[in-house]
């Protein structure tokens, strides 16, 4: 088959020279190619001429010869000729049968051609129809659509794109219409375009037929509830099919009318529907009865959502059945806050027992951690006693830890937020607990996840430090209690993400939090394992504080509290994914901030200051729990106070200041306490000009306090639990009058 011009000219040349030669051949050399593939007769001509004018540079040629080449080019034109004349035929034939007008615009020469059925269609003949498209446009397109019709023929015609058109037409005797045009445009050598080809037909039916459709789609679209209608039948399996469903449906479900057209409602249910809801549905469905009921549906993408359901037959005037129309309203977010609110009143109750437990615990242990320093320091020269007692110390400090996490869930401890980079504290803290992972524990890389990340910014939040450091332990130790004794994949991912209403609507997730977290940029950090997962019950309970699933004695259930408790203090929210058998994936978000990351590190460690004091420096302990306040008595005697006094409760202490006549180098009191509170006894004592230098001591952040108390006083908040070398470097701070906020928590205020 010819595919080239010289393709052509080896083929015509054959072809001519057998001619010439009085062998028989086709009329039509190209007679075995498909006509779309045949070359144009004026490149025939071409290839005929060069081929003579070849043969007579080599002789002259007789004149039966010239006049057979005439002949056989003759042929061959005449052959064009017949198909040309037969595809004309086809194509009118093709007009009629598909109902399409077709018209040629020639460029240069302004014309405009018609087709035999455009001209019937139009009720013209070839001599009176319009010559010019702008002659047509003014004839039949409707004044209105004038503009637009010139303007998109227009740019056909000087780009040479393909359009297509919709307008009204002013037929001469159906009057106003509906018409379909495309127009494609052929370029010559240069690119230029030389004609329009411009194909119609006649939608005005469709056109009403889409007025209608979407004055009824317009009317359901509006309906922010979902609207779905199902034929009657069947009841069983697979159940009635869906024949319409309305916008609402597919911004809730994330179904498409495409996708869900012909299938059953069922699509919607999932393994958390209730099969007592099915049934009721069921039922009501069989008896011809309306219904109405709250199920939990599934969207496209797995995701959960509660929608109250209400289903009406749609009936026929003898009564029978023939369609469904169930209306569904999402009724999430309303059993999300009902849940909610239950919820935070269960929490509220068990915070403020746990605030009592923590409180009391605190004092227990300031009072061993204390003496133990006094029995630690008595023994230095005996070293089993000291390991005994560092022993013991270390348990303390241990249930100081447990303390602060009940306290951080109670929203009762202070944190100190610092600008943190997510991705290098979860490194930190992978690398620091690499060592309790067994070896049948394989671990990713926090960089392998980070790396996908197409937005190079550091994922940065304010956050405490060492909160945001106890929560990835927590979720990491979680993670491999739950891969033991077999072992499997633990991985520690960091990203970013913004958050919407519309994104913790559609997330698969279940989604905790305190508050409805604000819309914009969260960082997160998420920690997988591939363990034995959850059902939905436990992840329901897996934040309330000393829930665990854990046995006993392996377990305080505070872990995850703590998490809960560290996360809605930032105003951030947590997802878990999880399902018995398939491991679990628990993710923190927290508020993205701009600001550099701080590297400010603390230091837990303290060590004993001596102090000077003057001769006969006198003091006050005022603390309600006796064992307590006699140990910081102790300690201030061991630190070189002449004389301390004590006071067991707030009323004792405001007798004693009502009794002594000489100043006090220091008090130390309680800040909450029956009969008189800490502010009270700081109140008196600078009535009376007694002293100026006051230790608060509490397990509650006081900061927010200090500036309602008198303004001659020095201030320090001492949080319990209180050691010896903190209550020293506390009391060394007031007496050089450092007036800032130590790294071991506590806070001044300097007098004014």
């Amino acid at each position: 088959m010819p595919t080239s011009e010289q393709d052509y000219e080896q083929t015509y040349a054959t072809a001519l020279t057998a001619w010439l030669e009085g062998q028989s051949v086709a009329i039509n050399p190209f007679a075995d190619v498909h006509e779309a593939a045949w070359p144009p007769s004026a490149e025939v001509v071409r290839l005929h001429h060069r081929f003579m004018d070849a043969r007579r540079r080599q002789g002259p040629l007789a004149a039966e010869v010239e006049a057979r080449a005439a002949e056989f080019l003759a042929v061959t034109l005449q052959a064009y000729d017949t198909r040309y004349g037969q595809l004309k035929g086809e194509i009118a034939e093709t007009e009629t049968a598909s109902g399409i007008a077709t018209w040629r615009y020639d460029v240069a020469q302004q014309r405009l051609f018609w087709s035999p059925y455009a001209l019937a269609q139009m009720g013209f003949d070839a001599a009176t129809a319009p010559r010019t498209p702008q002659e047509a446009i003014a004839h039949f397109v409707h004044p209105a659509d004038r503009d637009y019709v010139s303007k998109m023929l227009g740019l056909i015609q000087a780009d040479g794109q393909p359009r297509e058109l919709r307008y009204r037409f002013l037929h001469p005797q159906h009057g106003v219409t509906w018409r379909l045009c495309k127009a494609t445009a052929h370029r010559d050598a240069q690119g230029r375009v030389t004609d329009l080809l411009i194909f119609s037909r006649n939608i005005t039916e469709l056109v009403e037929l889409e007025e209608r459709q979407h004055l009824y789609q317009a009317i359901f679209d509006h309906i922010e509830d979902v609207v779905l209608v199902t034929e009657a039948e069947p009841i069983d399996l697979p159940g009635p099919r869906i024949v319409y469903v309305n916008k609402a449906f597919e911004r809730m479900t994330g179904y498409t009318a495409e996708e869900v057209i012909g299938q059953s409602p069922r699509i919607l249910q999932g393994p958390g529907t209730s099969p007592e809801t099915r049934a009721q549905i069921r039922h009501a469905l069989q008896t011809w009865q309306p219904i109405t009921v709250d199920i939990l549906n599934y969207r496209k993408d797995g995701s959960e959502f509660w929608a109250e359901l209400a289903i009406t037959p749609v009936t026929q005037p003898n009564g029978w059945v023939t369609y469904w129309v169930a209306v569904q309203r999402d009724i999430t977010e309303r059993r999300r806050q009902s849940a909610r609110q239950q919820h935070l009143q269960k929490m509220q109750a068990v915070g403020e027992l746990t605030a009592g437990i923590a409180h009391n615990f605190n004092n227990l242990l300031a009072i061993i951690q204390g003496y133990s320093e006094i029995l630690k320091r008595n023994a230095q020269d005996q070293p089993q006693s000291q390991r005994q007692i560092e022993t013991i110390l270390r348990a303390a400090r241990r249930g100081a830890q447990l303390v602060q996490q009940l306290s951080l869930f109670c929203r009762q401890e202070r944190s100190t937020p610092v600008v943190v980079d997510v991705q290098a504290m979860a490194e930190e803290t992978l690398t620091l607990v690499r060592q309790l992972l067994p070896a049948e524990i394989r671990v990713d890389e926090i960089a392998d996840s980070a790396a996908t990340l197409k937005d190079a910014r550091p994922l940065l939040i304010e956050v405490d430090r060492s909160q945001l450091s106890q929560a990835l332990l927590n979720l990491i130790i979680n993670a491999r209690d739950a891969m033991l004794p077999d072992g499997g994949q633990l991985t520690v991912a960091v990203g970013r993400q913004r958050i919407t209403t519309g994104t913790l609507n559609h997330l698969a997730e279940r989604v905790f939090y305190d508050a409805p977290p604000e819309a914009g940029e969260y960082v997160w950090v998420s920690v997988r394992d591939t363990g034995i997962g959850m059902d939905a019950s436990t992840q329901r309970r897996i934040f309330e504080p000393f829930f665990t699933t854990k046995p006993p004695g392996q377990g305080t259930g505070l872990g995850l509290a703590m998490v809960y408790g560290f996360v809605a203090e930032h105003r951030g929210l947590i997802t878990v994914a999880s399902a018995p058998g398939e491991g679990t994936t628990l993710t923190l978000y927290f508020p993205a901030v701009a600001a550099a990351a701080s590297n400010e590190e603390f230091s837990g460690e303290y060590r004993y200051l001596p102090l000077s004091l003057p001769p006969g420096a006198t003091a006050l302990v005022v603390e309600d729990e006796r064992d307590l306040c006699d140990l910081i008595a102790e300690m201030l005697t061991k630190l070189g106070f002449a004389t301390v006094h004590r006071a067991y409760d707030g009323a004792a202490a405001l007798d004693c200041l009502r009794t002594l006549d000489q100043p006090l180098e220091l008090v130390v009191t309680d800040y909450s306490m029956p009969l008189a509170s800490g502010k009270q006894v700081v109140d008196e004592l600078a009535a009376r000009g007694l002293g100026h230098r006051v230790l608060l001591t509490s397990g509650l952040p006081l900061l927010d306090k200090l500036s309602s108390l008198p303004p001659t006083v020095q201030v320090i908040h001492l949080p319990k639990p209180v050691s010896l070398s903190k209550l020293s470097k506390a009391v060394r701070q007031l007496l050089d009058d450092a007036g800032k906020t130590a790294s071991d928590g506590t806070a001044t205020r300097k007098p004014s």
